[in-house]
């Protein structure tokens, strides 16, 4: 997902752009920390990023088990992918995470890419609902249109060989992306 990502906006924008990644010792299934930077100016050092403008978590168990705010900026917006509604989210949700979502004037997403995913025959795989999410509500990345453009064509390109109906999945799973962010 983010490796698309980050291609698709270094690719078709005229940000400079970088990315890191660490993988948990399992990998596949594990956790993965992803670390996108790009912006109008060359990056010349490589770091990690500490002053995020967006943060997205994929699976909520995440929220209590790791400090997912420390790295959000100011006024910066974090998504949440879960399986509870907006009021079940915020009954549940650590006082604490709260707290710092308010301290922080984050705004805050949630969105059920698990049951897309479920309802759409992809399984477990929600990263393209999710990067679908992360664009449209990134407008000042590039467009969302021009975004959904260039996720299909990726999509096309990554899944073309496995056959037409894999392809119309993943741009079904772009469309729905957007669509069911709260």
């Amino acid at each position: 997902l983010n490796k698309n990502t980050i291609k698709i906006i270094g690719d078709n924008t005229d940000l400079y752009a970088q990315a890191y990644f660490a993988y948990d010792s399992k990998k596949s299934g594990g956790v993965t920390r992803s670390h996108l930077r790009f912006g109008p100016k060359p990056i010349t050092a490589p770091y990690l990023v500490n002053h995020a403008d967006f943060v997205s978590c994929s699976l909520e168990a995440y929220v209590e088990k790791y400090d997912m705010l420390s790295s959000l900026k100011d006024g910066g917006t974090f998504l949440l992918n879960t399986v509870r509604s907006a009021k079940e989210i915020e009954e549940h949700l650590p006082n604490s995470f709260k707290k710092q979502l308010a301290e922080k004037e984050a705004k805050f997403y949630i969105i059920n890419a698990v049951d897309i995913a479920r309802e759409l025959g992809m399984g477990r795989h929600t990263n393209t609902i999710l990067q679908s999410a992360f664009f449209k509500l990134s407008p000042s990345i590039m467009p969302y249109d021009d975004a959904v453009k260039y996720m299909k064509q990726a999509a096309y390109k990554a899944y073309s060989k496995k056959g037409e109906a894999i392809v119309e999945l993943n741009y079904k799973a772009i469309d729905r992306g957007a669509d069911a962010l709260v």
